[in-house]
């Protein structure tokens, strides 16, 4: 199964509270993670977002799966601001999850 999200459309043009995408993420993603080939995130619309909000959603996300992340999920459609922020949030959250599994 594939699946694929329109940032604009579940959260507007400008993607700010961390808390409603973590949520999201918990709800909508990780409850369905384990059931799909990948996952396609579609910024196209979406003018900015807050460092908040990539890191409680996409960098919570890389944490918990590690390089599975890099295999399973695609952004389309960003903007240079939104693929900086994800970028950024994607990279700390790999850096973390090394740390985590370093020895295990």
């Amino acid at each position: 199964m594939n699946l694929e999200i329109s940032m604009a459309r579940e959260f507007g043009d400008f993607l700010a509270d961390g808390h409603v995408g973590n949520q999201f993420r918990s709800l909508r993603i990780e409850s369905v993670w384990s059931r799909v080939d990948s996952v396609k995130f579609d910024f196209e619309g979406v003018t900015n977002m807050t460092d908040s909000f990539a890191h409680a959603f996409f960098g919570n996300m890389a944490e918990e799966h590690g390089e599975e992340l890099l295999a399973k999920v695609r952004f389309i459609g960003c903007s240079k601001v939104v693929r900086s922020f994800l970028s950024i949030a994607v990279s700390e959250g790999l850096r973390r999850h090394r740390e985590m599994h370093r020895g295990a």
